[in-house]
Parts: C-alpha cells; structure tokens; sequence
C-alpha cells in the first residue's frame, strides 16, 4: 500500500487539481510555482502514477488523477468536519441558491429557521442553476437548490415537490392576443429561459407540435422571464409555486384556467461523496420538513 509522507502534497495536489494550473495554485497558496511543481511530481513519483497531462487550455487530470482527485476532497471535507467537531465550533453552511426560489420562497421561512437554530450559519451563494454542472460543486457549496429533471450526475438529488406549470400572460397580452385553446400559442410570442426544454414538454404533452422559438424572446434569467410576461412581452409557461401572488393580484392571468403536470422540478442538490456537516444536515433537515407532501 503507498504511504504518503508529506500531506503539503496532497493540499497542493488538491489545489492543482481545482485550478488545472500551477501559476494559480501557487498565488492562491501563496508559494512558489516551482514548488507547486515540486510537489506534484513527488506525489506522482510516490505514487508511481502520471496525475496530470498538459494540454493548450492548461492542465488536465489523467484518470489517476481524476480518481484521486475524488477522494481527496472528500478526504480533505471529513478532516474539515473533524475540527470543526473537536473545536466545538459551528461551521457555515454554503448553499448554492437560485435567486427566484430564495425572494418567492425561501426567504419568508427563513426566520421560523433562525429561530429553531440561532446559532448556525448560513452563506447564501447565487447560482443561475449551474450548481449541479459544475466540475467540482463542492468546491462552491456544500448543498444547493437546482432547477431540472433530477438527473444530474454524481449528485443526490431530493425533489421538494412534484410543480405544476402554468401558461400566463398579462391581461393585457391577452386582450390583444385571444387564446381560446392550446394551439393558438404556436403563432404567439412564447418567452423561456435558457432553452426550450419546458415548453416542448409542454406542447408534446398536449398533442401539438413544437414551434420554433425565437431566440430574441429568451429572457435568461426567471425574474426577468416572470417581469417580462407582466410587461406584456409574450407568453411563459412558468411554475405555479413560484407565481402564486402574481395570478391572486391578477398582475398575471392563467390563460387556460388550469396547471400542467411537468418532469421538471425543484431539487435539493448535494455532491456524493462529500460527507455534510452536522450544520449542513441542520439545514437540510429543515428545509425538506418545509416541503409540501
């Protein structure tokens, strides 16, 4: 079995393996680049095992790499954990978050949290639901909220409730532009975010053929989506969860009066491997007591 003799070699090999750089990980680590390089090739003699590879874009983990990889950071979080439990010490929680589910959702509830648990701290990181595509999700929260089908790789992914869709509109819109049934939507302006994933569920659902949809009317992000339907922009099949307020106002209509089952849906997102915090499973536990059933 190898043993390795200096665990400075492993944080700069975890460093590297973060960066895919050796100037990089020496400015962070505040040590010289020939050191960075000194340590990685010990690591890899000792090993008897190539870790990285160059390439144009920079460094590359070999499939040792990307093995060990894995397992440091994991390695490196339960000795994080262990202080953090020795030293009596509550550690903060990072949670990767999704803007619109922390104004409409999250937050309200946020005090009943504090209340039950004074004394945990929490880091809210803003994400535009790239949390789960990401190289290393650890590295940027310990947990987070995405937005999507549940299938993410290398992730354990909690649905906090089956969501509904609901087609909306201004009133406005829909004085001008009359939708008496689901098909006159394919001649209308249909507003999404970031692709049109939803709404090809949506009209395959229904029986009806998909629309090319103009990448002029993509919004990017859901709180510019949800201002731009109030504005009168177009048409956006959006979450009901998320819009409750805007259809009892009647800032927003439910054009058909109904909701619509749909395989998307909000998860709790959490890197496997990486063991949590007793901090991190606080909020967790919380959070999903909150879900409806």
């Amino acid at each position: 079995m190898s043993k390795i003799r200096n665990l400075n070699s492993i944080q700069v090999f975890d460093e590297v393996s973060r960066l895919k750089s050796i100037t990089l990980s020496a400015k962070s680590l505040h040590i010289s680049q020939s050191s960075v390089s000194y340590h990685i090739k010990k690591l890899e003699n000792e090993l008897n095992a190539p870790l990285f590879q160059r390439s144009r874009k920079g460094l590359i983990l070999t499939s040792n790499g990307e093995n060990l990889a894995t397992h440091v950071a994991n390695g490196l979080r339960s000795i994080q954990i262990g202080l953090e439990r020795a030293s009596d010490q509550t550690e903060i929680v990072r949670i990767a978050i999704l803007p619109l589910f922390a104004s409409r959702w999250l937050s309200p509830r946020l005090g009943d949290f504090w209340d039950a648990h004074p004394n945990t701290q929490l880091s809210f990181r803003s994400q535009n639901n790239t949390f789960a595509e990401r190289e290393r999700p650890s590295d940027f929260a310990d947990l987070g909220i995405v937005w999507g089908q549940g299938d993410w790789v290398d992730f354990e992914s909690i649905r906090l409730w089956p969501e509904e869709m609901v087609v909306a509109c201004s009133t406005d819109y829909l004085r001008e532009n009359p939708i008496r049934e689901e098909s006159d939507l394919k001649n209308l302006a249909l507003l999404h975010v970031d692709d049109e994933t939803r709404w090809q569920e949506w009209f395959t659902n229904n029986q009806l053929t998909p629309p090319l949809l103009r990448e002029n009317l993509i919004p990017q992000e859901p709180h510019f989506q949800i201002s731009s339907t109030i504005n009168g922009l177009g048409v956006a099949l959006l979450p009901h969860s998320m819009i409750k307020a805007e259809l009892e106002t009647g800032v927003l209509v439910n054009v058909f009066d109904r909701t619509y089952t749909t395989s998307f849906a909000y998860y709790l997102g959490i890197p496997n491997r990486i063991p949590l915090s007793d901090s991190a499973i606080i909020f967790k536990n919380w959070l999903l007591s909150q879900c409806p059933d």
